[in-house]
């Protein structure tokens, strides 16, 4: 049966950083690529995994990949995605431009993005290097359940708690709350 930091950890919404977290056998060097970079032609072909993110890890869907990567015990690069519009050498990574945002070099450089399906994929990769670590069951029903609550997580708890977060109005934080 699943844990609840299992679940906490795959699909809340959570605005907690996810450096503290290191752990020596896991952790590489930390890349930081900045616009104007061609992060394209630049990845090392042997990092397992490129994980791209905005500066100082500052959007909570990255921090819950960021979790998932730490979590499982996959060893990952970090590149910086900062500017706005995103910069050109990252478009052509993920035409998109969003974040979080994983590329494997030792599969083609593939890309996957969007904070659930990056975690689901890291869950299954994981899975297929023989890691004893998972965050997700087996069971294709509470597999559901999970992606059932993340959904909800997603809707309700992120909306709500961007609104409080974003909120300027002293008078209304209360009423927010």
């Amino acid at each position: 049966m699943m844990t609840m930091r299992a679940l906490l950890l795959l699909g809340l919404f959570s605005n907690n950083s996810a450096h503290g977290f290191t752990s020596p056998e896991t952790s590489r060097t930390l890349t930081e690529l900045r616009g104007g970079y061609d992060a394209t032609i630049g990845a090392d072909p042997t990092t397992p995994i490129q994980f791209f993110l905005l500066p100082n890890n500052t959007c909570p869907y990255a921090q819950r990949t960021h979790i998932a990567l730490k979590e499982l015990g996959l060893p990952f690069d970090i590149t910086e995605v900062s500017g706005m519009p995103k910069p050109d050498w990252f478009l052509t990574i993920n035409p998109r431009g969003k974040v979080p945002a994983l590329r494997v070099p030792t599969a083609d450089y593939a890309v996957i993005y969007e904070s659930g399906i990056c975690n689901e994929f890291l869950c299954d990769y994981a899975t297929s290097l023989q890691r004893d670590q998972t965050l997700l069951p087996n069971d294709p029903f509470l597999r559901a359940s999970i992606r059932l609550l993340n959904d909800h997580c997603d809707n309700v708890f992120a909306k709500t708690q961007f609104t409080f977060l974003m909120n300027k109005d002293d008078t209304k934080e209360e009423e927010l709350r």
